[in-house]
């Protein structure tokens, strides 16, 4: 299957890499990773499952070209002036005033000057171009692996002439190839296992460092994890109240699990409190037991507070049995081998982040779809690492959800074509399903009508009673919803208020702490060691007040006796139910829900507007918690929204089939991006008292170079940051700028940037993607909080 070197005259006169890595070397290095790749990740049958499904009967030379747009990547290297200038080869002195020392284009050229009068003796038209097609496709990768994924519309455009048969073909891909999803993924698996090969390949070279493990689960591996986990359902004994609720509906989910293992997408609709992550867990660990090919583990969330949560629930579990790493923004790089201090162990560090080389990895949604649609490298090195995986999706309906009905689509072709079983959880769970023609991969693990009962048990339904009385007055001003809370606030400890818009919270905030102790306010302008101080304070035997926004609904652990909500979408109101009662502990726990803000103006674009319990209906599906008639509805929406004409042509579903027939990666990319928002991220050097915060794993042995009389110093964080400069080594350098980054978040926030908008109205100096402002003391108050509206006047009157 791979050519040999020799047809195209690559000997060890040429050179891959400084001082002395020949081609051939490099090339058969290339070759040995992506082998093992293919091995360890059974990705054979994936491959070759993709070329049939796009071209069986020429299906043998298709996959001979996918395994040697790999293996040749870098025949390029060979041109003269490469070996010159960028090698400093000595038997290629004599080209060193050359100009074009570039290496990637040239390895098209020799690829397609190879395959192609191959496919030029296919006499049929259709095949014939479908094959050319393919062919120019596979170069593409070649040509951008040191770069980035953009458009194939763009490729080979400026020699239109050379290459007139691709260049009528772009005009017309549907003529001769319509399996756009299998085509898609198929090259992005190419481009994902030829960055990953070339990587690991260099890194052997560069750094002395081979790499033997992937991170992926063994038989053994498998099988210890299922008895500890047994283990430790069995500790707590015969259940009893609502765990025996609890239990009923892991038992449901685990038989309906095994009545449908040849499918690859399951839905867990379980009630708020019903135990989804340990339910969850089980389900993952029988499908790792009930397919061998199945070696990875991914738990996919909206919110770090849930990443940090779920990790503790498995190092509860599992301890030090399971290899577990949380991959987000703010998670330092674990140090391979904590002793050593040096090089090879950075390097080895840090591309076990790179590649996910852990069995089971906890991250966010934004970084599953960066691996999905993104198009760096750097975004395209896991992706193999999830054929063959077992993925977790949690509280999908925090997705944005004008992106459902694409979302849907590449989630069954990704699970059915590279073996990926998926299970999407929440208590509020939209059936995404509704937008496909065939949905032969879906499955409900809770359904009919012991769904209902489940969901309908006293435990859940009457957890928490729900109150419209506020709502009836239409909307309300702050003062008479302090007025009826004085009414009604006796009897009850711990009390919850959520507004959907930060500037209401704080002047409530601000309004009732005046007549009232203990008052707590929490939105997205608090660091997360002032979230954490005031969830311990939630959890003391004391009255205790939260005013607080969205940040309260999904991934804190907190467990009050009475809320009150200012009225948005229909699952937030489940989300902020969920925060009452939690222990169901208390039997007259309630939530009243009122209006105050414009949900239009601070949901703009959201297709669940409308359906919100102003409503007698949707009053109805919260307290029957009936939420397949609500889904529905939303459903519906987004689908006459997506057959909608755009510009009286296409419609916008036909325009994004456009985008991926034609292989349009960078636009795929932006459609894809599940957080559209701009920021400009502002630092503030000031102090933190580290000894009144409990629970804070950032603060525990932390280093004294960051401390000023016991507090963490903001100043001596961004001294830090700017050392970084300073270290030679990259991987050292991004290994220490991880976790330079975990104490930086407590000093930042985010404002918005909008149109035109260069740069922040207001700020010191600028160092990376961070704004320093000195002066903090006018916009951070005492308990670390940013006070936005003072910066935002600041700003003004400096742009004035």
């Amino acid at each position: 299957m791979y050519l040999d070197l020799n047809i195209f005259g690559v000997d060890d006169s040429f050179l891959a890499h400084t001082p002395n890595e020949t081609l051939p070397e490099h090339l058969e290095c290339t070759k040995k990773y992506l082998e093992k790749i293919v091995k360890d990740k059974h990705l054979e049958a994936l491959i070759d499952g993709l070329i049939e499904a796009i071209d069986k009967r020429h299906s043998k030379l298709i996959k001979e070209m996918f395994y040697n747009a790999i293996y040749l990547h870098d025949l390029g290297k060979m041109n003269p002036c490469f070996q010159s200038k960028k090698m400093s080869n000595p038997l290629f002195k004599e080209h060193e005033n050359c100009s074009n020392s570039k290496h990637s284009f040239g390895g098209v050229v020799y690829f397609i000057d190879y395959y192609k009068p191959i496919i030029e003796k296919i006499e049929e038209d259709s095949e014939y171009y479908r094959l050319i097609y393919i062919l120019y496709n596979f170069t593409y990768h070649i040509s951008k692996h040191h770069g980035r994924l953009g458009q194939i519309e763009e490729y080979l455009s400026d020699k239109r002439e050379e290459h007139s048969d691709f260049e009528n073909i772009k005009k017309n891909v549907s003529l001769y190839l319509d399996e756009k999803f299998e085509f898609y993924i198929l090259n992005k698996l190419l481009f994902s296992l030829l960055v990953s090969s070339d990587y690991y390949a260099t890194s052997e070279y560069m750094a002395n460092m081979s790499i033997d493990n992937f991170g992926l689960f063994s038989l053994e591996d498998k099988h210890r994890l299922k008895t500890l986990f047994d283990g430790f359902i069995t500790k707590f004994g015969e259940p009893k109240g609502i765990n025996k609720l609890r239990n009923k509906i892991f038992k449901e989910a685990e038989y309906n699990l095994l009545q449908n293992l040849d499918k690859h997408i399951y839905y867990l609709e379980a009630p708020t409190g019903s135990g989804k992550t340990i339910t969850s867990i089980n389900l993952a660990l029988k499908l790792l037991e009930s397919d061998t090919r199945l070696n990875k583990l991914f738990y996919i969330f909206p919110f770090n507070t849930l990443v940090e949560q779920t990790k503790s629930v498995f190092d509860n579990i599992f301890g030090d049995d399971l290899k577990i790493e949380t991959i987000n923004s703010i998670s330092p790089i674990v140090l391979e081998k904590e002793q050593e201090d040096n090089e090879s162990n950075y390097t080895q560090s840090y591309m076990n982040r790179l590649f996910f080389h852990s069995p089971a990895i906890i991250t966010t949604h934004v970084s599953l779809f960066n691996i999905l649609f993104g198009t760096s490298k750097e975004d395209n090195f896991p992706l193999w690492q999830l054929a063959n995986s077992v993925i977790i999706l949690d509280e999908i309906q925090s997705y944005n959800n004008n992106l459902w009905w694409y979302m849907v689509e590449f989630f069954d072709k990704y699970a059915e074509l590279l073996n990926i079983k998926i299970i999407i959880m929440s208590a509020t769970l939209p059936k995404l399903d509704f937008f496909l023609e065939k949905k032969s991969n879906f499955v409900d693990l809770i359904r009919g009508q012991k769904r209902d009962d489940f969901f309908t048990n006293d435990y859940f339904s009457k957890r928490v009673e729900v109150d419209f009385e506020l709502l009836e007055e239409g909307e309300i001003d702050f003062d008479r919803l302090e007025e009826f809370f004085d009414e009604v606030k006796d009897n009850y400890q711990k009390i919850l208020f959520e507004f959907i818009k930060k500037q209401s919270a704080r002047e409530f905030y601000n309004q009732i702490k005046k007549c009232n102790k203990n008052v707590y306010e929490l939105s997205g302008d608090d660091n997360k060691a002032y979230r954490q101080y005031v969830i311990n304070k939630s959890k003391e035997d004391k009255p205790i007040i939260i005013v607080a926004t969205q940040v309260i609904e999904a991934g804190v652990d907190i467990d009050m006796d009475l809320g009150f909500k200012d009225i948005s979408t229909l699952d937030s109101e489940e989300q902020f139910m969920g925060r009452i009662n939690r222990s169901c502990k208390k039997s007259d726990s309630k939530v009243y829900f009122f209006n105050m803000d414009d949900v239009f103006k601070i949901y703009r674009g959201d297709n669940r507007l409308g359906f919100d319990l102003t409503q007698k209906k949707y009053q109805t599906i919260l307290r029957d918690k009936n939420y397949y008639d609500y889904y529905q509805e939303v459903l519906k929406v987004i689908q006459k929204n997506g057959l909608r004409f755009d510009s009286g042509v296409t419609t916008n579903i036909d325009k994004f089939s456009e985008m991926l027939q034609k292989l349009n990666y960078q636009e795929i990319a932006k459609t894809m991006t599940l957080i559209n928002s701009e920021n400009f991220t502002l630092y503030f050097p000031f102090m933190i008292d580290i000894s009144i915060y409990e629970r804070v794993k950032e603060f525990e042995n932390i280093g004294e170079q960051y401390l000023t009389d016991c507090k963490l110093d903001g100043w001596k964080v961004w001294n830090a940051y700017l050392s970084l400069s300073e270290v030679d080594s990259f991987t050292e350098k991004e290994f220490k700028r991880s976790h330079v980054n975990t104490l930086m978040q407590f000093f930042t926030f985010n404002i918005v940037k909008y149109v035109n908008m260069t740069q922040p109205h207001y700020y010191s100096e600028k160092i990376g993607g961070f704004y320093l402002v000195e002066d903090w003391e006018p916009f951070i108050d005492k308990d670390g909080k940013f006070n936005r509206v003072a910066y935002q006047e600041k700003s003004e009157s400096q742009f004035l």
